[in-house]
């Protein structure tokens, strides 16, 4: 099929991460009538890499510097071998190094940038190396939050016109047929207890500590009903973790949590859970709570990011307010004082919801829509009079 559009996918790794995950369902769920794929990664692979589909082609270049010009050659070279016809890519870091290919002329392939940024809470600025990048590196621009969108078009100052919103959506087919971990078993949870998985890498975005804070007030009938399974890498952020680990001796809640590290299995482990939680500061999502959702299980999440906007009140979990450990604690209470028969029927309706509103096929093409967009605009004829 010659006449296919060939779509450079760009991140910096193939490590478990909601950018890394929204990337490659992308990639994997593109029409292939209509699109070749090959998949960059500019820094190193990871275990996202046995994710991709068999016809998805992988490149990791190793760079190791934002400005790394060896690797801006390389990926110049990639580029042209391929004869790649759309570069997309997600995050900032990898977004300024296509945009420095583009910007010393080894690049003219027109770029879409998805930008996931979950710290717009805390840093609203633009420093030139990101403002030029943005301005001059970037034909199109994506924000999975509406606040992202606003801080490009005001911020920035790009043209609305090329700025699109696009909520992250969930790949449904992860989730059929999976085996429930036996995960009482595995790490020798009371069969009693209500498990509440949280799949999150622990660093300070994710806020752990406001959650301890939160089950610590939790009268003790309650709690001691409660466990929670903590999901995710403990190695990022080495202090963190470790401080984290002694609020747990502080609260005296070390019987009550579990931490897996990273894991390989999530689907399977979330599938053995009977409510997710998520406490961050701020997500432009955030992934996991669709992950939750597709699931079957109902969640307590912050109000944080687009997903939590969009299912507010919808009677499929608990949306309390970031960092606010009093309405944690009432969301979990709310959801521990179920009958287990109610959390399941909750988490049907959250799997229902996230097939209406957030399957990937329905997020895929509206990336499908905003490429053809952006090939057309930027390959459209100059009008008679105007000059390049």
């Amino acid at each position: 099929m010659p006449d296919r559009t060939h779509v450079l996918v760009v991140n910096d790794s193939m490590m478990v991460g909601g950018a890394e995950r929204v990337a490659v369902d992308i990639a994997n769920t593109l029409d292939r009538n209509r699109f070749r794929v090959t998949f960059c990664s500019t820094r190193s692979g990871g275990p996202l890499t046995d994710v991709l589909t068999e016809d998805t082609d992988h490149v990791s270049l190793g760079r190791t510097a934002t400005w790394d010009l060896r690797k801006v050659v390389a990926f110049s070279r990639l580029v042209s071998e391929r004869q790649i016809d759309l570069i997309h890519s997600h995050g900032r870091g990898s977004m300024k190094f296509v945009a420095l290919a583009r910007l010393s002329g080894l690049v003219r392939t027109p770029h879409l940038f998805h930008d996931h940024f979950g710290r717009l809470h805390l840093d609203r600025s633009a420093p030139i190396g990101l403002r030029e990048a943005l301005r001059r590196g970037v034909d199109t621009y994506v924000g999975v939050d509406e606040r992202l969108c606003d801080w490009a078009r005001r911020t920035i100052g790009l043209d609305p016109t090329t700025v699109h919103l696009v909520r992250s959506g969930v790949d449904l087919t992860r989730f059929d047929g999976i085996v429930p971990a036996d995960i009482r078993s595995i790490w020798a949870i009371p069969d009693d207890a209500v498990v509440f998985a949280m799949a999150a890498n622990f660093r300070q975005q994710k806020d752990h500590p406001t959650l301890f804070r939160a089950m610590a007030a939790l009268p003790k009938r309650l709690l001691n009903r409660m466990h929670l399974l903590a999901i995710g890498s403990t190695e990022a952020d080495a202090d963190y973790f470790a401080g984290c680990l002694r609020m747990l001796d502080d609260f005296g809640l070390r019987d009550h949590v579990t931490t897996t590290g990273a894991r390989n299995d999530v689907p399977e482990l979330l599938a053995g859970a009977d409510a997710g939680v998520l406490c961050a500061k701020n997500e432009t999502g955030p992934l996991v709570v669709l992950e939750y959702m597709a699931s079957s299980l109902p969640f307590v999440a912050t109000d944080t990011g687009e997903v939590t906007r969009a299912v507010r009140g919808l009677g499929i979990g608990w949306t309390p307010a970031p960092r606010d450990a009093i309405e944690v604690a009432d969301a979990l209470a709310d959801a521990l004082e179920m009958r287990p028969d109610e959390r399941v029927a909750m988490g049907v309706r959250g799997q229902r919801i996230a097939e209406e509103l957030f399957s990937q096929t329905s997020v895929t093409a509206s990336v499908e829509a905003i490429y053809d967009e952006t090939m057309e605009r930027l390959h459209r004829p100059v009008p008679v009079g105007k000059s390049t």
